[in-house]
């Protein structure tokens, strides 16, 4: 079951923590997994108030940093090339695939993306 937990106003690692302290013990002991943005003072305030906790990335930041990552890619690629990208190059293809929802992949196109990036390394392993 997931939950909200709260937005706590400022991104320093004392804030999150004078948040946390507002809560019971049994409470914060009850949590099991955060979901945050990819902020270092986030992951440490929770490694610090929440050490049992596992902690994620949300879907939307994964995402984001997915589209700021490929983006570069493809300008780097284009000034390499000396031209503009092409739906050939697959960087390109890549580009319109992870834009599209999981049940409008086909099979084949889900086992090309998830298989990359499997080939990477273990996924979120540089996250902790």
């Amino acid at each position: 079951m997931g939950c909200w937990l709260g937005q706590v106003e400022g991104r320093s690692v004392a804030d999150v923590l004078a948040w946390l302290a507002t809560t019971s013990l049994s409470w914060r002991n009850s949590i099991r997994h955060v979901s945050i943005d990819v902020s270092a003072a986030y992951r440490a305030a929770i490694r610090t108030g929440l050490p049992h906790a596992t902690v994620m990335v949300d879907h939307f930041h994964i995402v984001q940093l997915a589209n700021k990552m490929l983006s570069m890619v493809r300008r780097r690629t284009a000034e390499i090339r000396g031209r503009r990208g092409r739906a050939s190059d697959l960087e390109w293809k890549a580009s319109r695939r992870r834009l599209r929802n999981r049940e409008d992949l086909t099979g084949e196109q889900f086992a090309t993306m998830w298989n990359t990036l499997l080939g990477e390394g273990t996924i979120g392993s540089d996250f902790d």
